[in-house]
Protein backbone atom coordinates (compact mmCIF):
# COMPACT_ATOMS: atom_id res chain seq x y z
CA UNK A 1 0.00 0.00 0.00
CA UNK A 2 2.69 2.06 1.09
CA UNK A 3 4.56 1.61 -2.41
CA UNK A 4 1.00 2.35 -4.40
CA UNK A 5 0.80 5.71 -2.17
CA UNK A 6 4.67 6.94 -2.73
CA UNK A 7 4.73 6.14 -6.53
CA UNK A 8 1.62 8.92 -6.83
CA UNK A 9 3.24 11.13 -5.06
CA UNK A 10 6.16 10.82 -7.06
CA UNK A 11 4.28 10.51 -10.31
CA UNK A 12 2.46 14.02 -9.43
CA UNK A 13 5.52 15.45 -8.51
CA UNK A 14 7.35 14.96 -11.82
CA UNK A 15 4.14 15.73 -13.34
CA UNK A 16 4.37 19.08 -11.42
CA UNK A 17 7.95 19.79 -11.99
CA UNK A 18 7.59 18.84 -15.88
CA UNK A 19 4.41 21.60 -16.27
CA UNK A 20 6.79 23.95 -14.26
CA UNK A 21 9.21 23.47 -16.52
CA UNK A 22 7.21 24.03 -19.65
CA UNK A 23 5.66 27.47 -18.09
CA UNK A 24 9.57 28.20 -17.36
CA UNK A 25 10.57 27.45 -21.17
CA UNK A 26 7.65 29.33 -22.55
CA UNK A 27 7.97 32.54 -20.45
CA UNK A 28 11.48 32.77 -21.50
CA UNK A 29 10.80 31.92 -24.69
CA UNK A 30 8.10 34.83 -24.84
CA UNK A 31 10.45 37.44 -22.81
CA UNK A 32 13.36 36.16 -25.26
CA UNK A 33 11.09 37.64 -28.20
CA UNK A 34 9.36 40.67 -26.84
CA UNK A 35 13.12 41.80 -25.61
CA UNK A 36 15.35 41.43 -28.80
CA UNK A 37 13.16 44.25 -30.48
CA UNK A 38 14.42 46.44 -27.63
CA UNK A 39 17.94 45.53 -27.71
CA UNK A 40 18.20 46.67 -31.42
CA UNK A 41 16.16 50.06 -30.75
CA UNK A 42 17.89 50.44 -27.48
CA UNK A 43 21.52 49.00 -28.23
CA UNK A 44 23.77 51.71 -26.41
CA UNK A 45 22.07 50.67 -23.47
CA UNK A 46 24.46 47.45 -22.59
CA UNK A 47 23.98 47.29 -18.46
CA UNK A 48 19.92 46.72 -19.00
CA UNK A 49 20.39 44.41 -21.96
CA UNK A 50 23.34 42.58 -19.85
CA UNK A 51 20.81 41.78 -17.09
CA UNK A 52 17.82 41.15 -19.27
CA UNK A 53 19.89 38.52 -21.38
CA UNK A 54 21.37 37.20 -17.51
CA UNK A 55 17.52 36.87 -16.69
CA UNK A 56 17.12 34.88 -19.80
CA UNK A 57 19.53 32.67 -19.39
CA UNK A 58 18.42 32.02 -15.91
CA UNK A 59 15.48 31.24 -17.21
CA UNK A 60 16.61 28.83 -19.74
CA UNK A 61 18.81 27.13 -17.25
CA UNK A 62 15.99 26.58 -14.44
CA UNK A 63 13.28 25.06 -16.92
CA UNK A 64 16.39 22.36 -18.16
CA UNK A 65 16.99 21.85 -14.71
CA UNK A 66 13.84 21.45 -13.84
CA UNK A 67 12.71 19.33 -16.71
CA UNK A 68 16.03 17.04 -16.39
CA UNK A 69 14.73 16.32 -12.80
CA UNK A 70 11.19 15.26 -13.92
CA UNK A 71 12.83 13.20 -16.38
CA UNK A 72 15.17 11.55 -13.41
CA UNK A 73 11.82 11.04 -11.47
CA UNK A 74 10.19 9.08 -13.82
CA UNK A 75 13.09 6.76 -14.72
CA UNK A 76 13.46 6.14 -10.85
CA UNK A 77 9.38 5.62 -11.14
CA UNK A 78 9.82 3.06 -13.49
CA UNK A 79 12.44 1.59 -12.05
CA UNK A 80 10.33 1.18 -8.50
CA UNK A 81 7.58 0.16 -10.15
CA UNK A 82 9.02 -2.63 -13.10
CA UNK A 83 11.81 -3.58 -11.00
CA UNK A 84 13.87 -3.43 -14.02
CA UNK A 85 16.31 -1.00 -15.89
CA UNK A 86 14.47 0.98 -18.73
CA UNK A 87 15.41 -0.08 -22.17
CA UNK A 88 18.61 1.29 -23.32
CA UNK A 89 19.10 3.80 -26.58
CA UNK A 90 21.53 2.10 -29.14
CA UNK A 91 24.51 4.27 -29.29
CA UNK A 92 23.54 6.63 -26.72
CA UNK A 93 23.55 4.54 -23.75
CA UNK A 94 27.11 4.03 -22.40
CA UNK A 95 28.87 0.18 -22.25
CA UNK A 96 28.77 -0.86 -18.54
CA UNK A 97 33.28 -1.98 -18.77
CA UNK A 98 32.60 -4.85 -15.99
CA UNK A 99 30.52 -6.86 -18.37
CA UNK A 100 32.22 -6.52 -21.55
CA UNK A 101 35.55 -8.21 -20.36
CA UNK A 102 35.32 -8.35 -16.52
CA UNK A 103 33.17 -11.17 -16.21
CA UNK A 104 35.67 -13.43 -18.27
CA UNK A 105 38.54 -12.49 -16.39
CA UNK A 106 36.41 -13.49 -13.58
CA UNK A 107 35.22 -16.69 -14.78
CA UNK A 108 38.84 -17.36 -16.00
CA UNK A 109 40.04 -17.08 -12.09
CA UNK A 110 37.59 -18.80 -11.14
CA UNK A 111 38.14 -21.81 -12.91
CA UNK A 112 41.70 -21.55 -12.25
CA UNK A 113 41.14 -21.66 -8.55
CA UNK A 114 39.14 -24.91 -9.11
CA UNK A 115 42.19 -26.10 -11.15
CA UNK A 116 44.30 -25.38 -8.17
Amino acid sequence: MFEIIQAAITGGAALALLVLAGITLGGSAVGLAVTTPLFVIFSPILVPATIATAFLAKGFTASGSIGAMAITIFMWLFKKITGKNPPKIPFLTPKNPTTEGGEKEDKKKEKEKKDE
